[in-house]
């Protein structure tokens, strides 16, 4: 972290941690959207992050792509909250080139468990750094080994490299549990927004799939699931709440190639003839993202075709909470969720 980076830190903590009253006088009303009520700290740091223009990636300017990503990991150190200790280890994963970085995390009294994740970015940005901090949250509420997974991005690599890189990663992995200090775990998968695609759709390939262990649940944290999608939630919260309707068209530029089919199930998971024999969910949503909708439906399209779901809604949350762990309410949410998702890992073990 960077002296700037420390200092917007230290600065964004501590305006989180002033009264109730305090804050309301910094960000003036409560915002209210389709009946629901903004977080508090979510309008705070919305109102920070809308003072800065936003830095966006280019399918066709490599220096701003650059730029982009380099902004993107600035702003996941700022809001990451305080790194807790875990023992971790990197270690390279896929049985052929190009190997992917991956890290795993093992926490005390770690139980036969294996969460898989998938960090999210819009399939342009993130890596194990920028979601480092959720994987160690992750781990010590499920007291599951949690390994992070990073594929390869687009638009140097659109889909569907990712989706095979996932699958590619899945292979390696279970054969190594031993190295992983596993027996015979119960195997869950889970990932945000971008990364939530990538492991429903891995999930739904497995289901098929007779010569690989098929996971017993799946977290899905304000997956996309609807690429086509330009209604409902998507118009609601097109702007002004971190994730904007302008950023998630030019994700979809980065990561679909232009003569591809977005109603593809790969691409878009709501649009897959068969979800039966999905693993367990979770799918978590939050109020004020243009997402919202489309996590909603493939809660209700898993739940229509006869899988164990417990979807969770945070109303008065932002796109993105889940890295924002210097906010007590979006933690309070990773842990919720985390909580249900070592439920539904025993319940299906």
């Amino acid at each position: 972290m960077t002296l700037i980076e420390k200092a917007k830190s230290h600065a964004l903590r501590t305006l989180l941690h002033l009264p109730r009253f305090a804050k309301r006088r910094l960000v003036g009303e409560p915002i209210r959207v389709d009946g629901l009520e903004l977080d508090l700290d979510m309008q705070l740091l919305v109102k920070l992050s809308n003072l800065e223009p936003p830095v966006r990636p280019s399918r066709h300017d490599p220096r701003q792509l650059h730029a982009s990503r380099r902004a993107f990991n600035a702003t996941t150190r700022v809001v990451q909250g305080k790194v807790i200790p875990m023992n971790t280890r990197d270690m390279t994963l896929g049985r052929s080139a190009p190997h992917l970085p991956g890290r795993l995390y093992t926490p005390e009294q770690a139980e036969d468990l294996l969460l898989i994740y998938f960090h999210g970015g819009g399939w342009v940005h993130g890596n194990l750094d920028t979601h480092d901090n959720l994987c160690r949250h992750l781990a010590r509420v499920t007291r599951a080994r949690v390994l992070s997974v990073e594929y390869q991005k687009a638009p140097e690599n659109p889909w569907p490299t990712p989706v095979l890189d996932v699958m590619r990663a899945y292979e390696d992995i279970v054969t190594r549990f031993a190295e992983l200090g596993l027996q015979q775990p119960v195997i869950a998968v889970a990932g945000d927004s971008a990364g939530g695609k990538l492991a429903t759709v891995l999930a739904r390939k497995l289901s098929t799939r007779e010569d690989l262990p098929i996971p017993s649940a799946q977290l899905l944290i304000y997956p996309s699931a609807d690429s086509p999608r330009e209604v409902g939630s998507r118009q609601l919260f097109a702007d002004g709440f971190l994730l904007t309707d302008e950023g998630i068209r030019i994700y979809k530029d980065c990561y679909i190639p232009p003569e591809q089919d977005q109603c593809h199930p790969d691409i878009s998971p709501l649009y897959a003839d068969d979800l039966h024999g999905s693993p367990a969910a979770v799918v978590a949503t939050a109020g004020f993202d243009p997402l919202r909708d489309e996590g909603r439906d493939y809660a209700k399209k898993l739940q229509a075709s006869g899988v164990d779901v417990e979807w969770i809604e945070f109303p008065g949350l932002v796109h993105g909470f889940a890295n924002i762990l210097c906010s007590q309410s979006a933690l309070n949410a990773v842990e919720t969720m985390a909580g249900a998702l070592r439920q539904k890992m025993l319940q299906h073990a």
